[in-house]
């Protein structure tokens, strides 16, 4: 089992030795610098940048060891600078946890200085932690947020990192196409910016070479590493510049290319040499990479006992190195070295645990290419019936993310297709009614001037009454459809309640008053009802959950489809006193009465709720948008704390300049349990 080298963008996503922060520092610092001798700073920075190229244990060691004289009374400018080459360091050493930690120290500290540059990069670093924790889609989230954010600082730094991310997120997911045009954009802006501290541009082309592997177009990723080392070569002086860690991950990636290609002796050779550099520099997270994309090269030649060889050496390793996709990899390439030994059942075990730790991540696709190849080793191995089964399991889980990727399709054409036809008969009932009114018009004229007799006046007048009738149907039928097009721009076309849109507009068009109350809510263990009993069961549950809402709710208040398995009920003019009561009837009566489908199955259901009002006890007024994001926060403790109740904010601990340094501030929360508590299951059906 290959898994490509998790994207790491973000991490090592600064160019050069030391950024042009440091350069301008040391030119505005001139005069210290002067008195202080080589020792100053600015200037020992650039020497540690200049020892992480060559060896990054080293210069970690020595950054760590004399940190105080960087961060202690130091200048904003030399604590950021060590900072951001801690975490660069941190990075290229595969140290994922510590990474992230200096980058929550980086938006603390420019928060705390008003610097929203450096508060914008730094948080690209949780875009990246996310996406590490397998959750592309939180992380493309956060990531439009703060795309929207802090764009308007037109930095070319956080659009290129701000492209990378991008291009990883969309690497991650299997859409090629957009992740290439992401990576090339950053190399075009980090190219056309030299002065940039990031990204390096050495790491943008390693993304661009995994790209083509993962993408099935080796031959291009051995052009592109090809390409880097003959430029690095032609820059005069320069013939060895390139820096190890970049040397090695490039040998890593024609290996796995040859891989791919089935030159399995060039990929050998590749990986020897990647192996070569990563122990001299101790580069421990690329060493246990390249020995499990090893182990898999010796699979792929059926070399069974070097591959349990290799991958035993590798688990060991990526168990210190604590990096879960390498760990998983080199797992299952010893299970799959035994099971071709013939060692099934202890085989078996590695296979089997590692699909079920990507079930429970979410990676569905990881699990089907296990489960395929599991297939392959049963077969060979004679064991006919356990191979069926297991190719009946993963074809299950093929249909289920067919269906899923299917359903999204037919939904988004559905709609497009819809919306192209109602605009379209609304224009051909507005020309048509144009006519009409025009042959109106002409037709009364016409028999203001007739001097016919009473009969010929008689007929006329017969005929434009059948022409105005024939008008006021068309105008009706176009005040229908136009009605119908308001009422589906505003309404979720499943549930029938309000949609998001609608909710932003009435926001907008009216303001909120302080006692008004927003109750945002989720329904427990949604996916396990899609994934249990399909995604139709999952429609009906949500369709009976919306009608409750609208009949325990009063008239004025307003249900709406948030998203997903999300709801938001508004509601108007609740005391302090009467929220609780709120909140407690809105659990009952989704948790009050199991849904029963179509099959006579019984499902119970509750959901998790957060509530908050505009103006909080404490008296701190919010708008809408930070009050919703207030209830998501309490929705999420909600969930923390075993589903099926629902959390109200009543107060909001810390400053708002600590948040906007990236410190989420405490809430103080108030529990609210349905009348007969009880912690959801799904009925077998």
């Amino acid at each position: 089992m290959t898994i490509p080298l998790a994207s790491r963008p973000a991490m090592r996503a600064w160019r050069r030795s030391l950024p042009s922060l440091l350069l301008a520092l040391a030119c505005a610092a001139a005069p210290v610098a002067q008195a202080a001798g080589p020792a100053a700073p600015e200037v020992r920075l650039r020497a540690l940048a200049q020892v992480a190229e060559r060896s990054i244990p080293e210069a970690r060691s020595l950054l760590l060891a004399e940190a105080p004289a960087f961060t202690k009374g130091a200048p904003y400018a030399v604590h950021l600078g060590y900072l951001r080459l801690l975490r660069r360091i941190h990075s290229d050493a595969g140290q994922l946890s510590e990474a992230y930690a200096v980058d929550e120290r980086i938006i603390a500290l420019a928060g705390g200085a008003g610097d929203a540059l450096h508060v914008a990069l730094g948080s690209l670093g949780r875009v990246h932690k996310r996406l590490n924790d397998n959750d592309p889609a939180a992380a493309m989230a956060l990531l439009e947020t703060l795309n929207a954010r802090y764009r308007a600082l037109r930095s070319k730094e956080f659009e290129a990192h701000a492209e990378v991310a991008y291009g990883a997120i969309y690497n991650t997911t299997g859409q090629h196409d957009r992740a290439l045009r992401h990576y090339l954009r950053a190399l075009e802006l980090v190219q056309g910016q030299s002065e940039l501290w990031g990204p390096r541009e050495a790491d943008i082309r390693l993304a661009l070479a995994r790209l083509y592997v993962n993408s099935d177009n080796a031959v291009k990723a051995l052009e592109t590493t090809r390409a880097y080392r003959e430029a690095r070569s032609g820059r005069e002086g320069q013939a060895d510049a390139i820096p190890p860690r970049v040397e090695a991950l490039m040998h890593f990636m024609d290996g796995r290319a040859y891989v791919s290609l089935r030159q399995l002796p060039q990929a050998h050779a590749a990986f020897e040499r990647a192996l070569v550099l990563a122990r001299r520099y101790e580069l421990r997270w690329i060493e246990a990479n390249v020995l499990g994309n090893q182990s898999d090269a010796w699979l792929k030649a059926q070399r069974y006992v070097e591959a349990e060889r290799t991958a035993r050496t590798a688990v060991a390793l990526s168990e210190e190195v604590t990096d879960q996709s390498i760990i998983q990899m080199v797992n299952a390439n010893l299970g799959f070295a035994l099971y071709g030994q013939g060692r099934h059942a202890e085989g078996s075990v590695y296979i089997d645990r590692t699909a079920q730790e990507l079930r429970k991540a979410g990676a569905m696709l990881a699990v089907s290419n296990i489960l395929a190849e599991k297939s392959e080793a049963q077969e060979k191995a004679g064991l006919h019936k356990q191979a069926l089964q297991t190719v009946r399991e993963r074809e299950q889980i093929q249909e289920t993310l067919a269906v899923e990727r299917r359903n999204k399709a037919f939904a988004a054409l559905q709609e497009q297709f819809n919306a192209k036809e109602r605009a379209a008969q609304i224009e051909r009932l507005r020309q048509e009614n144009a006519v009409k009114d025009a042959e109106l018009h002409n037709r009364n004229l016409r028999l203001a001037l007739a001097s016919l007799g009473a009969l010929l006046a008689l007929v006329l007048l017969g005929f434009v009454s059948m022409l105005y009738r024939k008008s006021q149907a068309t105008s009706r039928r176009l005040a229908e459809l136009n009605a119908e097009l308001a009422h589906s721009s505003a309404h979720d076309p499943l549930t029938g309640l309000f949609n998001r849109r609608s909710f932003v507009d009435r926001m907008r068009a009216s303001e909120a008053a302080s006692n008004d109350c927003f109750t945002l809510l989720d329904i427990d263990h949604f996916k396990r009802i899609n994934d249990q009993h399909g995604h139709a069961a999952g429609d009906v549950v949500l369709v009976e959950v919306g009608r409750r809402l609208n009949e325990v709710v009063r008239g004025s208040d307003m249900v709406l489809r948030w998203g997903g398995e999300e709801f938001l009920v508004y509601s108007q003019g609740v005391s302090e006193d009467r929220r609780p009561l709120l909140v407690q009837r809105i659990l009952n009566a989704i948790a009050s009465a199991p849904v029963v489908l179509e099959d006579g199955t019984v499902l119970q259901v509750s959901a998790t709720a957060g509530a908050v009002s505009l103006r909080l006890g404490s008296g701190e007024a919010f708008g809408w948008e930070q009050a919703i994001a207030l209830a998501d926060r309490a929705l999420y403790k909600g969930k923390e704390a075993g589903r099926n109740r629902g959390f109200i904010v009543e107060g909001v601990e810390g400053s708002a300049a600590g948040e906007a340094a990236g410190n989420e501030r405490e809430l103080q929360l108030h529990l609210v349990l349905p009348d007969m508590y009880w912690q959801p299951a799904l009925t077998p059906g």
